[in-house]
């Protein structure tokens, strides 16, 4: 000891040096420590998307983390055999996590290579149920919002009435639980209570076709198809900012979109027009043009707008809607066109409760708005951060979560190879897939 002590009294600036040197590289000063079953991996010979391209690297795996320093020792060393490593992907917009055959859809996402998944309205007695199978290192990971508010009779009631009238649901699941119904400020403050000690992770609001809210919202042919007016979507905002919350909001209409975006709401649910058919009256295309001017704040509020446009593809190309379904593409292309222009910050979710976002992903690709790198990083990084706002994923960077796919072929060459996964690793993971049980799941979302 006497000697250290003499050494660094004959370099007086050395303790400042060895500082100097922790406070720049701070992962490499760091001790790396493993816990007990979480093996420190190296992957070699990959090929890994860093944003734009594929950069041939080797990476490591501590503690559950990607790496790019090389640690002291390998529980294993897995070769990558020049395969495109991709971060997992995500769904934004899906009811489907349920109790309802529950494990064939956890192995499905996870076969799709989808990770992260976004539930914007559901019963939280059956988010309940599935907690004990979802959130772990080889599961996939969803957030709930629980009910959501919107008008009295409006969007979702009418899923409640059907479930009941199927014999899956009671009058209990519907208001005060899949929804809490508000025509006041009143009834706002008096139902927020009960909606937060559901314990939601997000708050999901309606608004349909709010430039006639007035017209709907005591009109019994309107069930279903009213929302909140803008005023109750404004405070509601407030409450759930106030509360750490983030607010997603349903739209329809192109005044809906800039409703939201006056409100201020975090995300915006569904591309207006997104099933302009169905509504109780006809509309003109041109009631569902996202403008500049809303693009143009949307990207300055860092809104995020989630997609579902993949319905869309439902209508055949060739048949005796080949008229309606290429007006309906030329909508959607004008609007992700604007959005695009204006770089407003987009995320993938298909609101299709038997499918995911893989096909929303091949109808996105369709319409060549995004080149195969933007796609990439809409599906894998804002995707991710949309669901996780607060969690390192979505990237392939230093101290990230070690999530990512390995596929067979280059997807900016085919976007298609994005299903070609031959190893899914989570959280330092390998996750193993086996064939999917048989069965499809039924309604029961919205």
């Amino acid at each position: 000891m006497k000697k250290w002590i003499a050494f660094l009294r004959s370099r007086p600036a050395l303790p400042f040096v060895i500082l100097f040197l922790i406070l720049l590289y701070p992962d490499r000063a760091r001790p790396q420590i493993t816990e007990p079953g979480n093996p420190v991996l190296e992957f070699t010979n990959g090929r890994w998307f860093d944003g734009n391209v594929f950069r041939e690297k080797t990476v490591y795996v501590v503690n559950g983390l990607i790496s790019f320093h090389s640690a002291r020792h390998f529980d294993r060393v897995i070769d990558l055999s020049g395969g495109f490593v991709v971060p997992p992907f995500g769904e934004a917009h899906n009811h489907n996590v349920e109790p309802n055959k529950i494990d064939a859809l956890i192995e499905r996402y996870l076969q799709h290579g989808i990770f992260y998944i976004k539930n914007p309205n559901n019963l939280p007695n059956g988010r309940n149920q599935v907690l004990s199978k979802i959130n772990r290192s080889n599961s996939i990971d969803v957030t709930f919002s629980n009910g959501g508010f919107t008008g009295i009779g409006g969007h979702p009631a009418e899923i409640v009435q059907r479930n009941i009238a199927r014999g899956l649901w009671t009058e209990s699941d519907g208001d005060g639980a899949f929804y809490y119904a508000v025509n006041s400020r009143a009834e706002v403050q008096e139902k927020w209570v009960q909606f937060l000690a559901t314990k939601p992770d997000f708050v999901k609001t309606y608004l349909l076709y709010s430039e006639e809210y007035e017209q709907r919202k005591d009109d019994p042919k309107y069930f279903g198809w009213r929302g909140l007016g803008a005023d109750l979507l404004q405070m509601i905002v407030a409450k759930a900012h106030a509360s750490n919350l983030r607010v997603s909001t349903h739209i329809e209409s192109a005044a809906d979109f800039h409703t939201a975006l006056l409100a201020g709401v975090d995300e915006i649910n569904h591309m207006p027009g997104f099933r302009y058919r169905d509504d109780v009256k006809p509309h003109q295309l041109s009631e569902f043009e996202i403008t500049d001017s809303d693009a143009k704040r949307a990207a300055k509020q860092g809104t995020v707008v989630v997609t579902t446009l993949g319905g869309t593809a439902k209508v055949d190309p060739h048949g005796k809607d080949a008229a309606l379904r290429e007006r309906w593409d030329e909508l959607n292309r004008q609007n992700l066109s604007v959005l695009k222009r204006h770089h407003v910050k987009l995320a993938l979710g298909s609101d299709s409760y038997r499918e995911d976002s893989v096909p929303e992903s091949a109808y996105i690709d369709s319409l060549h708005v995004f080149d195969p790198p933007s796609l990439l990083n809409i599906w894998c990084k804002t995707t991710a951060r949309t669901i996780f706002p607060l969690r390192r994923v979505g990237e392939l960077r230093e101290g990230y979560e070690a999530s990512f796919l390995v596929l067979s072929a280059d997807p900016l060459h085919d976007f298609g190879a994005t299903q070609k996964i031959r190893l899914r690793v989570k959280q330092g993971h390998i996750i193993e897939i086996h064939d999917l049980p048989p069965g499809s799941a039924t309604e029961s979302g919205n």
